[in-house]
């Protein structure tokens, strides 16, 4: 079983990019002088211009944060406790100051949409979840603490609304 995040709204949400991430082919990598494993080289039907490495200056940088559209596990467990339209994959570990972060996301976000729901629930296990809500005024990274403990409990959600 894993742990998944993720956002929904009745509004589109948009994507974050890890910004210390940059993307190189398996040839690049060469080029670069950086030293892949054999499973990359030495496959013959991979394409080597395709670029699906990613080279951060610190591991540290690879926990940044990243809201994506495509959702790496089945939309069956988002579908399970929300039935928003619009969904988002968080992809991060936290902080405070990734906190910080995703405050300003939700901040901007509802200033187009009434209400936001941020999840932390396990993979194909669905419970009765645990649910908060918050207006928009009373946000702040301790809201969103949850994210970042370790331990599973049952599912947790921070409902954010801006009245």
């Amino acid at each position: 079983m894993s742990e998944f995040q993720f956002i929904v709204s009745d509004h589109p949400l948009k994507e974050v990019e890890n910004p210390y991430g940059e993307f190189l082919s398996i040839n690049e990598a060469i080029q670069k002088g950086f030293e892949l494993p054999d499973i990359l080289t030495d496959v013959e039907d991979l394409d080597r211009d395709e670029k699906i490495l990613m080279n951060v200056e610190s591991e540290e940088q690879l926990d940044e944060i990243e809201i994506k559209h495509s959702l790496y596990y089945a939309v069956e467990n988002v579908e399970a406790y929300s039935s928003k339209p619009h969904v988002v994959e968080l992809r991060w570990r936290y902080s405070d100051a990734r906190a910080e972060q995703l405050v300003e996301y939700i901040t901007d976000h509802l200033k187009t949409a009434e209400e936001v729901e941020i999840w932390k629930v396990w993979v194909d296990e669905q419970t009765e979840p645990k649910v908060q809500s918050i207006k928009l005024d009373e946000l702040t990274i301790d809201a969103l603490r949850f994210l970042g403990e370790v331990g599973f409990v049952r599912p947790e959600c921070l409902r954010v609304t801006t009245s």
